[in-house]
């Protein structure tokens, strides 16, 4: 696992995820960094991120890791489903701030 999975696997915890909510947890990371992206509004390393592209880069995401690349029949599901009915998920969160990578010392 990448530095970048380990951190997201970190992050997603933190935050409470459950992973793939209703369906089955293949793809399990795919599913942690996009709780991450709704939960805070922000990709990892802070940067924010519309619902547009959360559910975008969950498609590609699984996609990614598909024998069946770009064709994957999952990857389009999975994408639908959050972009027609992920709304109220993404309207109800509560945008968590982003982690603080350094510190800095007050004067």
């Amino acid at each position: 696992m990448s530095d970048y999975w380990a951190r997201v696997r970190q992050r997603a915890a933190e935050l409470g995820s459950d992973g793939c909510s209703v369906v089955a947890d293949f793809y399990l990371d795919a599913c942690l960094e996009h709780d991450i992206h709704y939960r805070t509004h922000r990709r990892l390393d802070g940067t924010p991120i519309t619902k547009a592209e959360a559910d975008a880069l969950f498609r590609q995401r699984i996609q990614e890791r598909s024998c069946l690349g770009r064709f994957s029949p999952m990857s389009w599901w999975r994408w639908a489903a959050v972009a027609l009915f992920g709304g109220s998920a993404w309207g109800e969160a509560t945008p968590v701030p982003a982690l603080v990578t350094s510190t800095s010392t007050a004067s």
